[in-house]
């Protein structure tokens, strides 16, 4: 199973949907595990469980987009699997950082003419 298909370009790159549901559900994992670090021994079942789908939904989507840089780096299919990983784990300082670089990006290159 490699990581890229045979067809790559600067504009395209094709993944396997082996690797793209692998990606997803180790970015996933990743989410249970930060979840897990996290909880508190105090609190309601109910709120622990939506608590933890919600974990587990942006770690899927961190650990995505972690991968799909990886993979754009050429990286191999264990690291990819580890940036996705990482990526799931550390979900909420990785989208801070993002965040901070879409915002930076946007403001210094605003095509707004006075």
């Amino acid at each position: 199973m490699s990581v890229t298909a045979h067809i790559t370009s600067s504009r395209i790159i094709l993944v396997e949907l082996e690797v793209l549901i692998t990606v997803i559900m180790i970015g996933g994992w990743g989410g249970f595990v930060c979840f897990l670090m996290k909880r508190e021994e105090n609190s309601e079942v109910h709120r622990n469980i939506m608590d933890c789908l919600a974990q587990i939904a942006i770690s899927c989507f961190t650990g995505f987009i972690v991968s799909v840089i990886a993979i754009d780096r050429n990286l191999s299919f264990n690291m990819v699997m580890l940036a996705a990983g990482l990526g799931g784990v550390f979900a909420s300082p990785i989208l801070r950082l993002l965040g901070d670089k879409v915002k930076a990006y946007i403001v210094n290159n605003t095509l707004v003419k006075k």
